[in-house]
């Protein structure tokens, strides 16, 4: 109740504030010529003359007195006369060219800072741009492909008109691009510029710093929000200390040539990791680059060095099928959309800490022929072997491991805890990484790229199931799925040296290719791998592999994408994140973490971000039917590996404006597994419907209602007769109230029970009652100025109650044999968010 008192407080002031701000009197004058429109209309005058003032202000030039305000058409002597105790006259303070771009941003600011999306890169960059626009004229395919919603198509589109023309003048010439789609176009003019930058004057600085911190629990978070999943695998592990969730991230640009980034990540009730003994200098990524330096060389092509970076880096190429360093797993990540992903190298101060690449990587381009080199060395958390692997005692690793809270060890596994075998998972294992990746371009979005890495282990990698799963379960419960677990890479032929590290006793190689052409509005594009386990380089398929072909064609108001996947299921490369409907052991015995040692060691699963082997067929098309209605649609059929199952996905949007304000939005959702197969236990089938109706208002104001509906039917298990009903069903209403440019009020509402998913304000929450719950938030955005804001937001979740009647015949008091226990639970939440801009 402390904390719900604090946050009522918190609100009321800043609601208080926002509200009173603009209340002006002969002690609180307004400086007339620094005054924005809102600021204006809260004096004592119509909006009519509201209107001229601002207008004789931004295009007349500033008050040199108060006697000025009587050149303004509208301006009476009464008017007059109220108005001059209630402003000043200052002269004008100029805003920098950096304030005006956040203030005609402001809005894209917010989204941005408190986005729960997991590539920072991506973010990052966005706001570098948008505070230090690049030069449209000059910039590469990759900088334009990374700009927010920009497609192959639109970035070509781009590169070609150049060529022909020389250069892209203004934002009319822009929008005139052929083939440049609307969306790519009102996207890009927010991060370019026309003109080369004038280094007189003042070296450039920009940056941003994002403080978070929130007491959010762990949920039960598989990728592909259905009912199948309700895991809680942190029960047996006591918090060392009462910390919040805490991220730090800043990004700084000094000059447009030299980068430096930092963040500090902490979650929930894990011991805090230190540099010294004295615990006092807390682990931290950081990272320091330089980009865009070019070199004449006496040839017709200068050599450039495009980025070289020191300290924590993070890599992605082609469709993410060889190397993309994130922990986390992302669903039909396409690379479209809202599935984009940052292509190439950048610094890392993302929330990454298992598969963080920490060393130096650099990009340098000569011509048509571009390429990037890497070396890291990383130590990385894995759960290690009980039985010694040799015999000096030295004991091999099973498998690495994503960890929701690095403990040292976990709780529950007995056999090794300090006193029995002292196996600590915290930087089990230490990783030395070596690749690169070299790119031809023959024509703009038209390339052929070759991608290698390395990876040495200092110890053996040997993944036995039976060394994590409990007893002799493995032998007992073993299901067709969990061949994904008996033909992980490991074992003898993953022995070996390395010419770099003398420490090295295993490693893992993988290589491939990827190719990308764009023809109009039409681009073709895929990716190839291998995970080298003997066989030739030079021969494909002889080797576990795994393969991504899509294409994507837009027109206006319409596009579509087809992807195609196959992933051999030795195809175990753990910076593998292309596209996947699920992760690795989906329906393996990992995934049941019951049958395992810990319970923590269900995080194999639940935290994977591999995603599992499947061959499938994936379709997203949209298309705008008229200015008022709308359509999306997305087809997934795939079978998975493993075991065989065949699954499909079926989704169908439909956006319908009566008139402009008011917005339907329907949403329904087919999806099974085996759907053919009646006697088979891993049938599922699951329906879901989504209805929501908002109504926009003035200044950005909007009200909405929801309502949600599901049902998901699976076969019986062993001893439980009859098909299985989960029912879903939640209905809510939420607002939104700008009292201006500078305050922000949000909530919802929702009654609910059985499984819900839902984007609240800007975190992604997945809950589940069984009895029902109601379910409430608010959130409160303030801008203290134009670099400065913050996010308050209280949760409050109550369970419907549980009373539990006990019967007590032997109890010699009559009046006591019936005993009673009244339980409800209820979860308060708070979140905090702090950022800086500059």
């Amino acid at each position: 109740m402390k904390t719900l008192r604090f946050i009522l407080i918190q609100i009321t002031f800043w609601t208080a504030l926002g509200a009173t701000a603009q209340v002006y009197s002969p002690q609180q004058r307004l400086d007339i010529n620094n005054a924005t429109l809102e600021e204006i209309e809260q004096l004592p005058v119509s909006p009519r003359l509201a209107e001229e003032i601002y207008n004789y202000l931004t295009y007349r030039g500033d008050l040199k007195s108060i006697y000025d305000l009587k050149r303004i058409k509208g301006m009476d002597q009464k008017t007059f006369i109220k108005l001059k105790p209630l402003i000043h006259v200052e002269p004008f303070r100029p805003v920098s060219t950096t304030q005006q771009r956040i203030e005609r941003m402001y809005y894209r600011f917010d989204r941005w800072s408190g986005q729960e999306g997991i590539n920072e890169a991506l973010i990052d960059l966005w706001i570098e741009n948008a505070l230090d626009p690049i030069n449209v004229n000059e910039a590469g395919y990759d900088q334009l492909i990374n700009l927010q919603n920009m497609s192959p198509a639109d970035a070509v589109a781009i590169m070609n008109y150049r060529l022909e023309n020389g250069r892209i003048r203004n934002m009319r010439d822009l929008r005139g691009v052929p083939g440049l789609s609307y969306y790519g176009y009102a996207n890009a003019r927010n991060f370019v510029d026309y003109n080369p930058p004038d280094d007189k004057g003042a070296v450039p600085v920009h940056g941003h710093v994002t403080v978070r911190m929130d007491n959010t629990p762990f949920m039960a978070d598989e990728a592909d929000v259905n009912n199948e999943v309700n895991i809680v695998n942190n029960a047996f592990v006591a918090p060392a200390n009462s910390y919040p969730n805490q991220y730090v991230r800043g990004r700084f640009s000094i000059d447009r040539h030299f980068k430096l980034g930092f963040s500090y990540n902490h979650y929930l009730g894990e011991p805090i990791q230190y540099y010294d003994s004295d615990n006092t200098f807390p682990k931290i990524k950081w990272f320091a680059g330089l980009e865009n330096f070019s070199w004449n060389i006496g040839t017709a092509n200068d050599l450039k060095l495009r980025k070289l970076y020191v300290g924590d880096y993070s890599l992605t190429f082609g469709q993410g099928v060889i190397m993309e360093n994130t922990d986390f797993f992302t669903p039909r990540k396409s690379g479209f959309g809202f599935r984009k992903r940052f292509k190439g190298l950048s610094g890392d101060n993302s929330r990454t800490r298992e598969f963080r690449l920490r060393g130096t990587a650099a990009e340098v381009a000569y011509g048509d022929l571009s390429a990037i080199g890497f070396v890291s060395y990383a130590p990385r958390d894995a759960i290690l072997n009980r039985a010694a692997a040799d015999s000096a005692g030295n004991h091999a690793f099973n498998q690495l491991i994503v960890l929701d809270q690095r403990f040292a060890y976990a709780a529950d596994d007995a056999g090794r805890l300090p006193d029995q075998t002292d196996l600590s998972w915290l930087n089990a294992v230490n990783e030395l990484t070596v690749g690169g990746h070299v790119q031809y371009d023959f024509l703009p979005g038209t390339w052929l790229g070759l991608t290698y890495y390395e990876s040495a282990y200092d110890r053996l990698l040997d993944p036995q199931p039976t060394e994590i799963v409990a007893d002799n379960n493995w032998e007992r419960r073993q299901v067709t799925a969990d061949s994904e677990i008996k033909q992980a890479y490991g074992g003898p032929i993953s022995r070996g040296s390395n010419p770099f590290w003398a420490d090295a006793k295993s490693f893992r190689r993988v290589y491939g290719f990827d190719f990308q052409t764009v023809i109009g509005n039409l681009a073709l594009m895929g990716e190839y791998g291998e995970l080298d386990k003997g066989g030739s380089i030079l021969k494909l398929g002889d080797d576990p592999s795994a393969l991504v072909l899509s294409a994507y064609l837009q027109y206006p108001g319409f596009n579509m994408l087809a992807l195609y996947r196959n992933y051999d299921v030795a195809y175990d490369n753990p910076y593998q994140r292309s596209f996947s409907n699920y992760r690795r052991f989906k329906g393996t015995i990992y995934e049941d973490y019951y049958y395992l040692q810990s319970a923590l060691y269900g995080q194999l699963y639940s935290n994977a971000p591999q995603p599992q082997s499947e061959e499938g067929f994936y379709l997203n098309s949209f298309y705008q039917i008229s200015r008022q209605l709308t359509t999306r649609f997305e087809f997934d059929q795939w079978t998975r590996k493993a075991d065989r199952a065949s699954q499909y996905r079926l989704v169908g949007w439909l956006d319908y404006r009566p008139i402009f304000p008011l917005q339907i939005q329907l949403r329904q959702k087919w999806q099974a597994r085996d759907e053919q197969n009646d006697i088979s236990l891993r049938y599922f089938k699951s329906l879901e419907f989504r209805g929501r109706i908002r109504a926009r208002l003035s200044d950005f104001n909007s009200v909405s209602l929801i309502y949600v509906k599901g049902k998901t039917l699976v076969h019986p298990r062993p001893r439980v007769f009859g098909d299985i009903v989960l029912d879903s069903e939640g209905y809510g209403a939420g607002f939104t109230h700008n009292f201006n440019t500078y305050l922000k009020l949000s909530g919802f509402f929702l009654m609910y029970k059985g499984f819900f998913w839902n984007f609240e304000d800007t975190q992604f929450i997945v809950t589940d009652s069984q009895r029902g719950a109601m379910r409430s938030w608010l959130s409160l955005y303030s801008r203290f100025n134009s670099n400065f804001s913050m996010r308050l937001k209280y949760t409050l979740n109550i369970d419907k109650p549980v009373q539990n009647v006990a019967y007590s015949p032997a109890n010699p008091d009559p009046g006591l044999r019936y005993g009673a226990d009244y339980v409800r639970t209820n979860q308060n939440t708070v979140y905090l968010e702090l950022n800086y801009t500059f």
